[in-house]
């Protein structure tokens, strides 16, 4: 099975890249990382990525081509 890259325009992807990079520094190791507060959540209004509007999120995953990934066999 292929794996599934998510882009770093959608916040999911760039949390992955993000923490990783993060976890791999001394200083990373120390700080909490969640969605709704703390480090990545200032992050993630920095680069324009959060929001609590469904259709701009809907957009987002859209453009990434990722619309029904999970009803979508990645074989």
């Amino acid at each position: 099975m292929q794996y599934l890259e998510l882009p770093a325009e959608l916040a999911s992807g760039d949390f992955i890249t993000f923490i990783h990079e993060q976890m791999a520094t001394e200083e990373g190791i120390r700080l909490r990382y969640t969605f709704s507060g703390s480090v990545y959540f200032e992050r993630m209004k920095k680069l324009g990525l959060y929001s609590a509007q469904r259709g701009e999120i809907n957009d987002r995953v859209t453009k990434a081509n990722l619309s029904d990934i999970y009803n979508t066999c990645l074989v």
